[in-house]
């Protein structure tokens, strides 16, 4: 009889601890997973990790929605007056476009390229202040490109990109889009954008939306920013390739991507898919290496330069 009602028992504990050791694995391979794809839930668990460690003096402060507002060694400098010779460069999207690369960078020219953040100016150098994360970014040295080239005497860059996001945050209505009209409402008189970088895409792959959805999204994004007095062309990427095995480039993002380009508003800026390659891309073969920075921001500079020439 004892031995009869111990069975259950037995087999109880063993259905238990397998159940246990299967939602570990699920939950460590879905850790991997997000965590290299900058999509939910790492930016919350970037924020606890935040609040639970004590503060160091090298770790930048963030505003509840996870933009970067200060950095140790920053130099702010007094904003220059608007004019013809200078650009004013809106960088959006998602991580590519933030602070996630692999090099901090600062600008070659200190008097000319300068981060523009909540009505100050500061030197350009990783991390730009608005974006999210620490890390290095290509848009410092897409500037750097611009002013060697003689294109522009001085280029501001607003850096408004955030990890992880969807092209849907960014369509009217979108969290995404509403604080991106807030900061272009809260530029300086006289500040017009020239110049607007979008790189995203990442995320869209990842979460399969389709090809229509990502156009109206994008589109709608345009919209916005055409209401709100931005009519500077968009240099647009191809970027949907994030490390994940089973990635092809005839995909539903990237065929939105190449569609939106009609080379009259909308201009490729940089095709990442094909542009870069494993070595050009961090250990999560996702976010950009050091030579990924350079070849991305190489391919928007000519992108602008041919633009800026064309009658």
């Amino acid at each position: 009889m004892t031995g009869k009602r111990s069975r259950p028992r037995a087999g109880g504990a063993i259905r238990l601890a397998l159940l246990l050791a299967v939602t570990f694995v699920c939950a460590y391979l879905f850790g991997l997973y997000s965590h290299a794809r900058e999509i939910w839930p790492v930016d919350i668990v970037r924020q606890l990790k935040k609040w639970a460690d004590p503060p160091r003096a090298d770790i930048g402060r963030y505003d509840p929605s996870q933009r970067l507002i200060a950095y140790p060694g920053k130099t702010e400098v007094a904003c220059p007056a608007p004019a013809a010779s200078t650009a004013v460069i809106l960088a959006i999207g998602q991580s590519n476009a933030a602070n996630a690369g692999a090099s901090k960078v600062a600008t070659r020219y200190p008097d000319r390229v300068l981060n523009y953040f909540d009505g100050k100016c500061y030197v350009a150098a990783s991390p730009l202040l608005g974006a999210t994360r620490e890390g290095g970014e290509f848009l410092t040295l897409l500037a750097d490109d611009l002013i060697a080239a003689g294109t522009y005497h001085r280029v501001i860059i607003i850096a408004a990109a955030h990890g992880g996001s969807p092209v849907s945050r960014w369509r009217r209505n979108g969290d995404l889009n509403e604080r991106l009209l807030s900061t272009l409402k809260a530029l300086p008189p006289g500040y017009k954008v020239t110049e607007v970088v979008w790189h995203q895409g990442e995320a869209d792959f990842e979460l399969k939306t389709s090809a229509d959805l990502y156009t109206a999204s994008f589109n709608s994004l345009v919209e916005t920013l055409r209401e709100s007095g931005v009519d500077a062309p968009v240099f647009a990427a191809i970027a949907t390739r994030c490390g994940r095995a089973g990635w092809t480039a005839d995909n539903p993002t990237a065929n939105a991507q190449r569609a939106t380009i009609d080379n009259r508003r909308i201009f490729l800026g940089a095709d990442t898919d094909a542009l870069l390659g494993t070595a050009d891309r961090r250990e999560d073969k996702c976010h950009l290496g050091e030579s990924g920075q350079t070849k991305t921001a190489a391919s928007y500079a000519q992108a602008i330069k041919a633009h800026r020439r064309s009658p």
